[in-house]
């Protein structure tokens, strides 16, 4: 969580106000001894994340230091403790120091200050405030705070107002904060006041529990007694009634015997209902609004789970739009587009709203009747649905008849998976169309036509791993919009089918997957990808990262890591060469086998990516949990960009997302000049997509890298 930036939250001009004993609301009478100013300070430095310590004077004994101050000594925070400057800072650094903390302490005036370079790790000289905390006419400790995140006004903000109290602090910062004491409230700054809607006299000495939902307030009591290492997210129940999701981080403070606390929360409504919308369209097409294949895949296991409970059955049709490609064709996308929008509600309106509709892509669709009002009846509806898909289609510049090929497989006597009733519903369709356009056909055993076919294509594919022919990569180029210079790869896998031809990752991945084969195509692919990137380097060209994808299925491997260090030591490649694409479905698993094999693949140096963010649940708390580089937005979003408002207001959702967890972004799909400017004023890191270079063949991608490496980007 961040909670908030330096440079905005923690105004220099509250460090002196914060060293006062003093209540944020100044006309409210203390109903508790405050905590020690100093604590206090230390609560909202580490709250905020401020680079701040404190320095007992005279000597500069260290009370207390954040871990982003120690940071910039390359140091744990635990160890400056209780150590004095000179003991970790080279004898000239010292000196500069000590003249420096020398010069403040003769000035004891409270809220003295001064801004001055000091120089940290490397030798690294960092613009850096000095603020005494007078007692008594003495200058009893410095507080050192730089200033490398703030801008200048803010330094000058610093030094000025000395007598600001930490009610302006508290009026400065955008994240609500409310000081309990033994678990009750005893003060809340504006910010907290407006997010829970209660006047100030109506927080005081309320449980602060009781501001969240009653079904919370459990698991809420053990954070209020032990604190948080990290935000967690919950909701808070609003004094009119209404729940909000916010972020919350717990900070204590005991001191003698009691129990002091700050609670930090963060509105995160507005990400929550942008999450909610990547979700649903990562699950769903973005045309027909209807589930998309890993939609229905997660429905249909839910709702098989549900018929097992039931001794209930299920029917799953797969439907299959003849000729539609004429249509796109003759006619355009444009009116294609809209015939599929409109077989879509037409199917759909032929089912039961408990019934499943998706569109898998193309001109497929699936139905599962799930209701046990369709579901035991799939005759009578699929005579309604083929009498409404049979009726003539109303576009632009005419009317077209489009006939469906339907295939029926039925839960449990054709399978007990969705897998298995997906695949053997498709193969059903395959003989329907067999027999010309317009059939329909239930599943059976003695199918002649598409199971050959499969257990064919399954021999096919194996041969092409097993005998390195048959598979081969292209490679999709990744450019850095900040230095305006190239600096990967994608490989992306084709099939060169005998019979069929060169076929996409669409063709034949789900196959791969259906049949157990794709953990013997992703590590194909990783091995490939890493000697056409050793190749390239004997031919002359400076290193790049290549990028490679791994499905969730080999996440579950114990050998990955393994793998991975022998591929890396055949062929040569340092490990910051290669990332490893993986999907949100990875990281949903949330297992510790997962989490345990991308640490050691980081620790081992490979770079790690979510591919097609957006495709699985898009929490920010996988990708906080996870060791991760990179999430690439999906190209679906970047699609219809800058003219669909929504999308772009999407995307500079991810990409601030991005940056606030350390993350580099990578767009999809680019295909248009005014993408890539929205793209790059948006300070997206990466770009890959047609405007850029289609993808290639490796020796096309050796000609590619010739000729761009002396070129800037495409105008």
């Amino acid at each position: 969580m961040v909670i908030v930036h330096a440079s905005r939250a923690l105004r220099p001009l509250a460090t002196t106000a914060l060293l006062k004993p003093i209540c944020l609301m100044s006309n409210v009478p203390p109903r508790a001894p405050l905590v020690p100013p100093h604590d206090l300070l230390h609560a909202v430095a580490v709250a905020t994340g401020t680079p701040m310590a404190y320095l007992q004077w005279p000597g500069g004994r260290c009370i207390w230091a954040t871990a982003t101050y120690a940071r910039l000594l390359e140091m744990p925070s635990q160890e400056l403790l209780d150590k004095a400057p000179q003991s970790y800072l080279s004898p000239c650094t010292w000196n500069e120091w000590k003249c420096e903390l020398e010069r403040l302490a003769d000035s004891p005036q409270p809220g003295t200050s001064l801004q001055t370079p000091l120089r940290f790790a490397r030798q690294q000289a960092v613009p850096t405030q000095l603020v005494a905390d007078v007692q008594h006419g003495a200058v009893r400790a410095i507080v050192v705070i730089p200033l490398q995140d703030l801008s200048h006004t803010d330094a000058l903000q610093m030094v000025q107002d000395s007598d600001t109290r930490l009610q302006r602090y508290a009026r400065a910062t955008r994240e609500a904060i409310i000081f309990f004491r033994q678990g009750r409230v005893f003060d809340a700054n504006p910010a907290a006041i407006a997010l829970t809607g209660y006047p100030l006299h109506q927080l005081l000495d309320r449980p602060v529990v009781h501001l969240l939902p009653h079904v919370l307030r459990a698991e809420a009591q053990s954070l209020i007694d032990q604190g948080t290492e990290h935000a967690h997210e919950t909701r808070l129940l609003h004094h009119g009634g209404q729940e909000l999701d916010v972020e919350i981080a717990v900070h204590l403070l005991p001191e003698d015997g009691d129990t002091y606390g700050m609670l930090v929360l963060n509105d995160i409504t507005e990400r929550k209902r942008a999450e909610a919308e990547v979700y649903f369209l990562a699950n769903h097409d973005p045309l027909t609004r209807l589930p998309n294949r890993q939609g229905l895949m997660q429905q249909l296991r839910q709702v098989l789970l549900q018929a097992e409970r039931t001794q209930q059955h299920i029917a799953v049709l797969y439907v299959d739009l003849d000729r539609f490609k004429d249509v796109n064709d003759s006619l355009g996308h444009d009116a294609g587009d809209k015939l599929l929008i409109d077989a879509a509600r037409r199917m759909r309106s032929k089912v039961h709203p408990d019934d499943l509709v998706a569109r898998l892509g193309a001109d497929e669709y699936v139905l599962v009747l799930a209701s046990p009002l369709t579901a035991c009846q799939p005759d009578c509806i699929l005579r309604e649905l083929r009498f409404a898909l049979n009726k003539p289609y109303v576009l632009p510049k005419e009317a077209v008849n489009l006939p469906a090929s339907i295939g029926v497989s039925i839960y449990p006597e054709d399978g007990s998976t969705a897998e298995e009733l997906m695949l053997n519903a498709s193969a059903a369709m395959e003989a329907a169309k067999s027999l010309g356009q317009g059939h329909l056909q239930y599943y059976s055993a003695h199918l002649q036509v598409r199971p050959s076919r499969l257990l064919v294509q399954d021999r096919l594919l194996r041969e092409a791993v097993a005998n390195d022919q048959g598979l081969v990569l292209h490679f999709q180029p990744l450019w850095n919009l900040a230095t305006n210079r190239l600096e990967g790869f994608e490989a992306l896998v084709r099939w060169q089918h005998p019979q069929r031809g060169l076929l996409p990752p669409a063709e034949f991945i789900g196959f791969a997957e259906a049949r157990g084969l794709i953990s013997l195509v992703d590590r194909w692919v990783m091995r490939a990808a890493c000697k056409q990137l050793r190749a390239w380097r004997d031919a002359g060209l400076p290193p790049v990262v290549v990028a490679v994808n791994m499905s969730a299925t080999e996440f579950n491997q114990r050998t990955l890591v393994e793998e991975v260090q022998l591929v890396l030591a055949d062929t040569g490649i340092d490990p910051q060469w290669l990332e490893i694409e993986l999907t949100e479905t990875t990281l949903m698993k949330q297992s510790e086998h997962v989490l345990h094999t991308l640490q050691a693949l980081r620790q081992l140096g490979v770079r790690l990516s979510i591919d097609d963010f957006g495709t699985g649940y898009s929490s920010l708390a996988y990708l906080k949990r996870y060791p991760l580089d990179k999430i690439k937005i999906d190209r679906s979003f970047v699609k219809d960009t800058p003219q669909d408002a929504d999308d772009v207001s999407l995307i500079q959702a991810i990409i601030q997302m991005g940056r606030s967890l350390n993350l580099r972004t990578v767009a999809e799909g680019v295909e248009t000049k005014a993408q890539w400017d929205m793209l790059q004023a948006m300070h997206c890191d990466l770009i890959q997509g047609y405007y850029l270079a289609r993808p290639m063949a490796a020796e096309e991608a050796l000609r590619w890298q010739q000729h761009r490496c002396q070129m800037s980007a495409p105008q």
